[in-house]
């Protein structure tokens, strides 16, 4: 067998410790999650009225009492924007 080809006790430990600690200096740096910007409310046509029955307190972007997760600043319950998606 080629002398290359053989894999020793110490050469596969080496190994082992290396992938090992490479994975414990993985786990402690630091990852920020990412966050989505939110987009003006004239990109997103927002405005303050329902549209065909379609309002923001009915959407999966809402959040109580007048946020919203895709639209930036305070919004209406009863606005709309083209990101209009109903809660289930």
């Amino acid at each position: 067998m080629d002398e290359k080809a053989k894999l020793s006790r110490r050469s596969i430990l080496r190994g082992a410790v290396m992938l090992a600690g490479g994975t414990l200096a993985a786990g402690l740096v630091g990852v920020k999650p990412a966050h989505a910007q939110k987009a003006g409310k004239e990109e997103m046509k927002y405005q303050d009225t329902p549209k065909d029955g379609q309002k923001c307190s009915d959407c999966v972007y809402f959040k109580q009492p007048n946020t919203c997760g895709v639209v930036e600043g305070t919004i209406s319950p009863n606005g709309w924007c083209v990101m209009y998606n109903k809660k289930p």
